[in-house]
């Protein structure tokens, strides 16, 4: 054999140069070069969005035309869902039971369809959300973002790469949570998760855009976008404050590939406002239902009426402390039942105050409560324990239910010491 290869090596040699003018003529057919000295639209963009300035105008223009897109088509989308079909769900249910059990009619119209129901309204505000950050993701944009925060990180003891997942908290804090598997030091990893939870999800801001027109009125716009810069703000001192005390330590060197512009794939942006959209149903269906169903039974056991209720009683406990800072008993209770979700609150204010699905919660909330109260309650909401599923995320990735804990005692100080500022201050203004 040997003697045999040896006779025709040229043949070895017309064998392995076929192979590579193959691979040659499928990389020219494949790729395209600029001409030389030519600037492509890649590189022309990223003299904007990457600029230090520049960059980071357009991220935060970015950002607002996010939100204005997504609460603007949105929340039409939402109040007509909750009017024609939760709302018509609801008349339906109470026509057919008209002759059933009061236990019944109650447990079908109040407990699953005035609690599972309302949230489901809220389905058209995250679908759009979803949809706009499966752009920015897919056209490239996101690692520009990354870039540009690269020097906002710096204060936190972090670096580019921490914006990633902390920008997907935005959606849900779970993924921000999960995708801090990307960051290669164990110190900044550990940050960024604890960070993660203090940025606002969207089921908070949409209940807090939900809440600020029962208080606020024409200016609950305003407040919301207040309440969310207040949010960030506490975010950025939370994270120079555990940098410089708790994870001390060198901050790590930033290197990240910036991806080429190109054309969002709809078929992929389409898979994912499904995957996600799907994820919400599935938890309305299998946490948020038995939530609300058991939110209602603790209202009207034993009797019925929901002053002397057993959630009316163990609310009441604990009210003296939730009254220091303007909540009544309802509202704490609003509060416990959104460690399961967050969009529990709402859920459970609806079933508290008796407001049937259609009809006005913001109304009752209004009648019930001051706008010093009803601040109080939103900026707690946005800082509060983060739902159970980022809890497990946490645990899961950190891997110590230390660190765990202490972000649960430390941003339930942190909201209540927030929310009593505002309290207080409000009161001092008149609010």
């Amino acid at each position: 054999m040997s003697e045999l290869l040896r006779a025709h090596d040229d043949a070895l040699v017309a064998v392995a140069g076929g192979r590579y003018e193959w691979i040659g003529r499928m990389i020219r057919a494949a790729v395209t070069r600029p001409k030389s000295g030519r600037i492509g639209r890649t590189e022309r963009l990223d003299r904007w969005v990457t600029h230090p300035i520049w960059g980071v105008g357009i991220l935060g223009a970015v950002l607002g035309l996010v939100f204005a897109l997504t609460y603007a088509i949105g929340t039409p989308l939402q109040e007509a869902l909750g009017t024609y079909v939760i709302g018509g769900l609801a008349d339906s249910a109470t026509s057919l039971l008209a002759g059933a059990p009061e236990w019944l009619s109650g447990l079908v119209v109040d407990g699953i369809i005035g609690g599972t129901g309302f949230v489901l309204t809220f389905l058209p505000v995250l679908a759009i959300f979803f949809a706009a950050m499966a752009v920015l993701e897919d056209v490239g944009y996101m690692a520009r973002a990354a870039y540009v925060m690269d020097g906002a990180m710096h204060a936190l003891g972090l670096h580019g790469k921490s914006f990633l997942p902390l920008f997907l908290g935005f959606g849900c804090n779970v993924p921000a949570v999960l995708g801090a598997r990307v960051i290669e030091s164990r110190r900044a990893r550990l940050l960024t998760i604890l960070l993660a939870p203090l940025v606002p999800c969207v089921a908070r801001l949409t209940v807090v855009t939900f809440l600020a027109p029962a208080f606020f009125g024409p200016y609950a716009a305003l407040v919301s976008w207040g309440l969310l810069l207040l949010a960030l703000a506490v975010l950025a001192v939370s994270g120079i404050l555990i940098n410089r005390l708790v994870l001390k330590g060198k901050r790590a060197a930033f290197v990240m590939e910036l991806p080429l512009y190109h054309a969002p794939n709809l078929r992929t942006i389409a898979f994912s406002v499904w995957r996600r959209s799907r994820e919400f149903v599935k938890r309305a269906g299998t946490v948020i239902l038995p939530v609300a169903v058991g939110v209602w039974a603790l209202s009207v056991l034993p009797h019925g009426e929901v002053e002397t209720s057993y959630l009316a009683t163990a609310g009441q406990w604990v009210a003296p402390l939730g009254g220091l800072i303007g909540f009544d008993w309802r509202m704490i209770v609003a509060l416990i039942t959104s460690f399961v979700a967050s969009e529990n609150s709402l859920a459970s204010l609806g079933v508290l105050l008796g407001v049937e699905p259609g009809q006005g919660l913001r109304s009752a909330l209004s009648a019930q409560y001051s706008p010093a109260a009803g601040l109080a309650f939103m900026a707690v909401q946005m800082l509060f324990v983060p739902c159970v599923g980022t809890l497990a995320a946490m645990r899961q990735e950190t891997r110590s239910w230390g660190w765990t804990l202490f972000s649960v005692a430390f941003l339930l100080v942190v909201s209540l010491l927030v929310g009593a500022a505002l309290y207080w201050t409000a009161n001092l203004g008149g609010l």
